[in-house]
C-alpha cells in the first residue's frame, strides 16, 4: 500500500467496520477500497472482510498527513466532531447526532492485561479503569 503525503489535499473520512467489530474506526482515504485496504493491511483481516462507509468529504478541512491512515482524535476534532470518550482503550465520538465507538478487542485485552498486572501487585500499566472485581 503506497502512502502519499498530502498537506492540503481532499480526503474522505471513512468508518472501517468488520462484522466482529474488534477493530472498527475511522480510516483516511481518497477511496473507498483505500480505506478497506488499509485497515485490512493493518488490523491483519482477509481481504473483503472489512466495509468502509463514507462519513465525508473533508474538501473544506484539509487534513494534512499521509494517506491511507486511521484518523486520529485531533483530525475528527478538525473534522467537527465531539469527543466523548479520549481514552485511547475505547474512543468514541459523535457527529450529527451519531455515535461512533472504537473497535472493543484491544480495550477488552488492554484492561485483563492490567487486571493480572493489578492482582500481581504491579498497578495497571496499561491505565485502564477496574470495570469488576479481580
Amino acid at each position: 500500500m503506497s502512502k502519499t503525503t498530502r498537506p492540503h489535499g481532499i480526503v474522505n473520512l471513512y468508518w472501517v467496520t468488520t462484522d466482529d467489530h474488534d477493530e472498527d474506526w475511522f480510516i483516511l482515504a481518497k477511496t473507498r477500497r483505500a480505506a478497506e485496504s488499509c485497515h485490512i493491511e493493518y488490523e491483519g483481516y482477509e481481504p473483503g472482510d472489512a466495509r468502509a462507509e463514507l462519513i465525508l468529504r473533508t474538501g473544506a478541512h484539509p487534513i494534512p498527513g499521509p494517506i491511507p491512515r486511521h484518523a486520529q482524535l485531533e483530525d475528527l476534532q478538525t473534522l467537527g466532531f465531539e469527543i466523548l470518550n479520549p481514552d485511547p482503550n475505547g474512543r468514541s465520538v459523535r457527529r450529527n447526532g451519531r455515535t461512533f465507538l472504537e473497535g472493543h478487542l484491544e480495550s477488552m485485552v488492554a484492561e485483563v492485561r492490567d487486571d493480572v498486572h493489578e492482582s500481581t501487585g504491579k498497578g495497571r500499566p496499561w491505565g485502564t479503569s477496574r470495570r469488576r472485581e479481580n
